[in-house]
């Protein structure tokens, strides 16, 4: 019997975040598109989410929403969590963090597309801040070149949650490789360490053997795509 049945898109994205922390760990799951619960029996599942992923536990027989609620909820399960108080608020400030740069990258998730002023604007300040952010807090606690994780000497789900978000990002859209290697190398570094780690190297093998660089999809991808193209 599989331990869990996850709910998303035929995409990467917020999925990868919590198919990672699934692949790290080895547990056993089923794949299921969103359609199945979103959004005609959203509200008919215990603690409904807006929107996907959605993970089922079978065991517990819960439903759970929100990409970051579903990372804290693994992490406690497989000892992913930071023990300290202040080492547990800051995994889950860079979990939420995580989820701000989504939200932006894609614009408020497609309430507006990018145009070429705006783009240059984000990628010159606000991705390229966020990138810092997250180098800065790596160096804090102890990262060093090709050692250590992003909270210290242990993997967490903050590693986890870090390489689904710029792992994914410059792999589908290697341009954007170049920056983080300037604003924070040693989580460029971080991501190439954990994305090598069996399991997930596995994962990532299989995943994008099927779904190529796509990252988002529909017209958020497309406007991503064509400012990635565009000269600035």
């Amino acid at each position: 019997m599989k331990a869990y049945k996850f709910y998303y898109w035929d995409a990467p994205f917020r999925g990868n975040f919590v198919e990672l922390m699934l692949a790290d760990v080895n547990a056993k799951y089923t794949r299921h598109d969103a359609t199945v619960i979103y959004p005609g029996k959203s509200l008919k599942i215990s603690s409904p989410g807006m929107a996907p992923p959605y993970l089922y536990d079978c065991e517990t027989k819960d439903y759970l929403a929100q990409m970051p609620a579903i990372l804290m909820y693994l992490g406690k399960k497989y000892d992913y969590l930071p023990k300290r108080s202040k080492t547990l608020a800051l995994a889950l400030k860079i979990i939420l963090d995580c989820n701000d740069v989504l939200c932006e990258i894609t614009r408020f998730y497609g309430m507006m597309m990018w145009d070429k002023k705006s783009w240059s604007e984000f990628r010159s300040s606000r991705l390229a801040r966020w990138m810092q952010i997250f180098e800065k807090t790596g160096l804090e606690q102890g990262l060093e070149e090709n050692k250590g994780f992003l909270l210290g000497k242990t993997i967490t789900v903050a590693d986890i949650a870090t390489t689904a978000l710029f792992g994914t990002l410059v792999y589908c859209f290697p341009p954007l490789a170049d920056d983080l290697r300037l604003h924070a190398p040693h989580i460029a570094q971080l991501i190439q360490r954990i994305e090598a780690r069996p399991r997930i190297q596995s994962f990532l093998m299989r995943q994008r053997e099927i779904y190529g660089n796509t990252y988002c999809g529909g017209q958020i991808e497309k406007s991503l795509r064509k400012m990635i193209r565009t000269r600035l």
